[in-house]
């Protein structure tokens, strides 16, 4: 699958930045020490700013004229083109965005575990691990801050917290009561005002995320057995609505559902990670087989698509249903 990954002709590196552990692609620099704000920005070659220009056409003549009410963005140090955008749009540099996560937490404390630009640098993601873990079980589970924003228009600012499980770093979106576990923010008048009320909910919800360990342990002591996988997982992946023509499509998407069911059952019942005493026939493997499932057995178009869809897209929404369905029955 494509990585995308920027690569900054003028220094020689890859616009990516990791703590410690290689990434899958084996590109970027790995920095042993903890990241700071100042450190990641500059290691992850995103201390580049971005600006908009006029967009212009020529006649015949070869003489231009400005297009109205539109901007091309790009980059001033490598003079990339980026995107196309409305007058109403507003920049965000990228310092800003880093700018979310030290509004949530002392200076300091934040560990970056990634950052880095992808094409031309016209998307941007970040991780910072937060400092106060909790745990399932004997599992320890790690609290994250994901940033992701576009120079060219093509998406809002999302930030939102996730759960990294350290066994095998499947993404565990966290659905907190009465709190919103992302936000995102457009690239509107008042985009920066917006995002330091952004990080003031999002630490909210990070000092209330042991809500959701609480949730997790009482996971662990609800038993399952293999039909009862079978049920969750069916009534987790089925789509919220389909639209089918004839007999045979609705066939074929029956076919496709039981085959994903299955898929999902045997990963959560054998994958090395769902062995333990925490996973092992319990509603925690139950939703962590959901996670198994996007994570190792959904086929995706490309890594920025699979980040996409973990973090913000459907893998986030079914592992919101996941979540909500397995409060359904803990509280039965």
């Amino acid at each position: 699958m494509a990585h995308n990954l920027n690569f900054n002709k003028k220094l020689g590196t890859w616009s990516f930045a990791s703590h410690s552990e290689v990434a899958w692609h084996g590109l970027g620099q790995i920095v042993q020490t903890a990241m700071t704000s100042e450190e990641a920005i500059k290691i992850a070659n995103l201390d580049y700013q971005v600006e908009k220009g006029d967009v212009r056409f020529s006649d015949s003549e070869a003489v231009s004229y400005p297009i109205e009410g539109f901007y091309a963005t790009y980059r001033t140090d490598t003079q990339d083109y980026l995107g196309m955008v409305k007058s109403r749009y507003e920049i965000v540099q990228n310092k800003d965005a880093f700018a979310f996560f030290d509004a949530i937490i002392d200076s300091g404390e934040a560990i970056f575990e990634t950052a880095g630009a992808l094409g031309n640098g016209e998307r941007i993601f970040l991780c910072a691990k937060l400092p106060d873990d909790f745990m399932v079980g004997n599992e320890k589970i790690e609290k994250y801050i994901m940033l992701t924003n576009s120079h060219d228009g093509s998406s809002s600012i999302i930030a939102g917290m996730t759960n990294v499980r350290i066994v095998c770093n499947n993404t565990l979106q966290a659905a907190l009561k009465d709190l919103e576990n992302k936000v995102s923010i457009n690239h509107k008048g008042g985009a920066k005002e917006k995002i330091k009320e952004a990080s003031r909910l999002m630490g909210i919800a990070s000092k209330y995320s042991h809500e959701v360990g609480n949730i997790f342990n009482k996971m662990v002591d609800y038993k399952m057995d293999e039909e009862s996988y079978r049920r969750f997982f069916h009534d987790v992946l089925k789509p919220e609505y389909i639209k089918v023509n004839n007999a045979e499509e609705q066939k074929e998407a029956s076919t496709r559902l039981k085959n994903m069911v299955e898929a999902t059952t045997q990963f959560a019942m054998t994958h090395p990670t769902q062995t333990t005493n925490e996973t092992n026939g319990t509603l925690w493997g139950a939703y962590n087989g959901v996670s198994g499932y996007f994570n190792y057995i959904k086929p995706y178009r490309s890594d920025e698509d699979k980040f996409t869809s973990q973090l913000f897209g459907s893998g986030n929404q079914k592992m919101l249903k996941a979540f909500n369905l397995s409060n359904e029955l803990l509280e039965i």
